[in-house]
């Protein structure tokens, strides 16, 4: 079993390894950005072998993308199984350390670990065991610190970020999807490559000072986001493991603490520099020791 690369995101860090060297696939440029040479979190087999799933329990169905069995404590997740020549089954143990992608046994390739959601399922559970979650959200920063502008799909991301791409000194980690996980006594958030259609990826970690909740609008106006609301915004904007108890039991509590940590506000907006001028002219997160300026 040779090690075909290893991929760190997040702080999290997956190698992948196959028993043989043929492939059909390469690694797409904006996940060679987080490749790295560190001791795995996670190590992912990828392999050929007919798997047989007797009298495994569907538990949840994404279609026509994938739909989870379980079995014994060990989860299946078919992935594109109505796609012929495309299915490929990942499974996963109940403590994730170590997994296995396999394909439909009809070539000797090995499968292709970046077609579909499979990095960003191993990622999902594994944070899921008390370590964070991913939020569909614009990341960020500027000298050690972040800003997460959360939404979902249309809410203006990709807009977002290439704004704040245009301003000096700022770097975007991402526009679509950003992972947020507990450190020291704060909370950090972290670029993904699973970019959406700006295409910012960037490997890098910073600590959160401030959330918002996009809209669209016809002026640019903040407004405190406080109670139940921060955390029902999250709850529709984050990849939650619904087919696992206690990992939706964390989740919930995560996010929950989040909001109430973290200072969050509504940021209705309109398409053009106002609404970053807007952002750059708050005060100072507490307990943060500097502006953003």
């Amino acid at each position: 079993m040779s090690e075909l690369f290893a991929i760190r995101i997040g702080e999290v860090a997956i190698s992948v390894s196959g028993d043989r060297p043929e492939k059909d696939w390469s690694i797409p440029p904006a996940c060679g950005r987080f490749l790295c040479q560190a001791e795995p979190d996670i190590r992912l087999r990828l392999g050929r072998e007919p798997l047989e799933m007797p009298e495994a329990e569907q538990v949840f169905d994404c279609p026509p993308i994938w739909s989870l069995l379980r079995r014994n404590g060990v989860s299946f997740v078919r992935i594109f199984a109505d796609y012929p020549g495309l299915e490929t089954t990942l499974v996963l143990p109940d403590h994730l350390q170590e997994a296995e992608l396999l394909g439909s046994g009809t070539t000797n390739r090995l499968p292709d670990p970046f077609y579909g959601p499979t990095l960003e399922l191993l990622m999902m559970t594994y944070l899921a065991e008390d370590r964070g979650a991913i939020l569909h959200a614009c990341g960020v920063a500027k000298e050690g610190r972040g800003l997460l502008f959360v939404g979902e799909s249309g809410a203006g991301k990709s807009t977002m970020a290439r704004m704040w791409a245009r301003e000096e000194g700022f770097a975007v980690l991402s526009d679509d999807r950003v992972i947020v996980r507990p450190k020291g006594q704060g909370y950090w958030m972290y670029g993904t490559p699973w970019h959406g259609e700006a295409a910012f990826a960037a490997p890098l970690g910073v600590r959160l000072e401030r959330i918002f909740f996009l809209k669209h609008g016809e002026r640019n106006s903040l407004q405190e986001s406080t109670g139940i609301d921060p955390l029902s915004r999250f709850v529709t904007c984050s990849f939650l493991p619904h087919w696992d108890d206690r990992g939706m039991a964390f989740s919930l509590e995560f996010l929950a603490e989040l909001a109430a940590t973290i200072p969050c506000q509504e940021l209705t907006f309109t398409p053009d520099r106002r609404a970053i001028d807007l952002v750059k002219n708050l005060s100072p997160a507490r307990p943060g020791p500097a502006g953003l300026r």
